[in-house]
């Protein structure tokens, strides 16, 4: 163990295509570079993460191999669905895979409720209990993770629902990545009041750790202009200084199942994620905090 705990990290937007997988998967990377034992929780029912590490989630499926629904279905521990990349940073890397299913877990635990509260012995007063056992089956299954990984980063999908609820009451800290669009910003409000939500009903110490811009072309006067907006609006420790720029090699690297690290003649973008690894190992190690933006600092930000 590199840090006194395991540290906990969700990558959190509800919007699409703001770089959330391809940031998990890097930022996992750069950690295990670095030296870190880091572990990846993909809970994204497109599961792109699993899929652009090289695992196949649908033959996954057909071998019946456990996969991220077995923690909420089934109370699975993460470690026993875990799959580590031996032949890649060998002891340093690991996944929780993903599923198709996972968009379907709600229903499921939903359908496992009503099913129990049909029972003669029940009663009605439980079924919020049983509710808000569901809600904890992630943070119980990392409960597994911790004291083996320095880090566990999840990533998350396009939507504010039960999965990224889930996976914000398992976190330590979250990461709001954003590229430099107004429509990327205006979503921020309604993430904020879901982390009020959580910080308020279940996770107190979930704290945000940092903005990540990302898709930044520093060519471009608008991109400029965003990134000043953002640090004005947020607070300049709020931003992260380390910005990653707009680079085709991301995209081949998903192609290819490769992460930044080891897709050719990208030294470039991964240097980057190494630079915010190192910024965010020196924000957590300080005192401060970073505080929660109200909703009028988001709107301002919105609305530039």
């Amino acid at each position: 163990m590199r840090f006194p705990k395991t540290q906990i990290i969700t990558f959190a937007n509800q919007k699409g295509g703001c770089g959330k997988t391809t940031s998990t998967v890097s930022v996992a990377t750069a950690f295990a570079k670095l030296g870190y034992a880091a572990a990846i929780v993909d809970c994204d029912p497109q599961c792109n993460t699993s899929e652009n590490l090289g695992l196949s989630v649908d033959k996954r499926e057909q071998e019946r191999l456990f996969s991220l629904s077995d923690a909420f279905i089934n109370k699975r521990p993460a470690d026993k669905i875990a799959h580590i990349f031996e032949g890649r940073y060998p002891g340093k890397l690991a996944v929780v895979p993903g599923s198709r299913g996972l968009g379907a877990v709600e229903k499921r635990l939903e359908a496992q409720l009503q099913a129990r509260i049909a029972e003669p012995d029940s009663s009605l007063l439980e079924a919020d209990e049983i509710r808000e056992e569901h809600r904890l089956r992630l943070k119980s299954s990392l409960d597994s993770l911790k004291g083996v990984y320095d880090v566990v980063i999840i990533d998350t999908g396009p939507s504010l629902d039960f999965l990224m609820t889930s996976a914000l009451i398992a976190a330590d800290w979250f990461i709001i990545p954003v590229f430099p669009s107004g429509h990327d910003l205006a979503g921020l409000q309604h993430l904020m009041r879901t982390v009020s939500k959580v910080r308020e009903k279940y996770n107190p110490s979930l704290h945000l750790a940092g903005v990540l811009l990302g898709n930044f072309d520093k060519s471009t006067a608008l991109d400029r202009e965003i990134y000043e907006l953002l640090k004005s609006k947020f607070g300049p420790n709020v931003v992260f200084e380390t910005v990653i720029t707009r680079t085709v090699k991301h995209r081949e690297a998903t192609v290819n199942h490769h992460t930044i690290f080891d897709h050719e003649n990208s030294e470039d973008a991964a240097n980057q994620y190494i630079a915010l690894v190192k910024e965010m190992i020196r924000r957590g190690s300080g005192a401060s905090l970073r505080p929660l933006p109200n909703e009028e600092v988001l709107r301002k930000v919105a609305n530039g």
